[in-house]
């Protein structure tokens, strides 16, 4: 008999309304249907000045990860510097970078100390998420990352599609280190450019990354596009009409 698959928590990322308060965030995110929401340190997003996580909970909405601007790999990123980041609590994953070469000689030490750190901070290394990001490490040194320091993957769909030639194939390829997604709406001929669209202008793709990535804890909408509401839509309606199709794992 086949096990049921998780059904992810839907919701928003504060990058999506930055200027709203940690009530207000809670309030948006359950006024479009969702239920949980992730959070940016240190960008100045006002959450964080408005009663941050407690507020957030008690206005009825889940944290599903705090992201922080800490690039593993990075010299300017000490380890120590993670000791004094705020927000961070057992259990609760945080999100990172990491930078491209972070497992070389000579970074791999700065790089493994960094998740330590973090790891003390929120209880376990599969609870450091790293993010799919232009700019950072490519799938295969996050894949490799992640095995050998057991570590998980923050899939940004955008990121992903900008690093990536076949983000479906790479979706596969992080799966077993994926729980948690950002997704958007953009133009996936042209990712590196695009600028941020209704999620239904690319429904098809995502949908296939989203079966690649396997079954997820939560997806959370981190979009400019005016479409909040409509986006978290149309996820509700995937995972509650097409849950095994969603959630099955594709082959590379």
């Amino acid at each position: 008999m086949t096990a049921p698959v998780p059904v992810p928590r839907v919701g928003i990322s504060s990058g999506s309304a930055p200027d709203h308060g940690a009530a207000e965030l809670a309030a948006l995110t359950l006024s479009c249907g969702g239920s949980v929401v992730d959070v940016r340190a240190g960008k100045g997003h006002a959450w964080e000045g408005s009663g941050g996580l407690a507020t957030l909970r008690a206005a009825g909405a889940d944290v599903s990860f705090v992201g922080v601007g800490t690039v593993l790999g990075d010299p300017a990123h000490p380890a120590g510097g993670c000791s004094s980041l705020p927000w961070l609590e057992p259990g609760l994953p945080v999100k990172v970078f990491a930078a491209e070469g972070c497992t070389a000689p000579g970074r791999l030490d700065l790089t493994l100390a960094q998740i330590r750190a973090l790891t003390a901070r929120v209880g376990a290394s599969h609870l450091v998420l790293i993010e799919t990001h232009h700019g950072y490490a490519p799938v295969d040194e996050l894949a490799a990352l992640c095995e050998r320091a057991g570590t998980g993957i923050l899939l940004d769909t955008m990121g992903l599609a900008r690093i990536a030639p076949d983000p479906v194939s790479a979706a596969a390829r992080l799966s077993p280190m994926t729980a948690f997604v950002q997704v958007k709406g953009f133009a996936w001929e042209h990712p590196a450019t695009s600028r941020h669209l209704p999620l239904d202008s690319c429904a098809e793709s995502t949908r296939e990354v989203l079966a690649a990535a396997g079954p997820l804890r939560s997806i959370t909408v981190e979009s400019k596009a005016p479409s909040l509401a409509e986006d978290i839509a149309l996820l509700l309606e995937w995972y509650a009409t097409d849950v095994p199709a969603v959630g099955e794992k594709s082959s590379p």
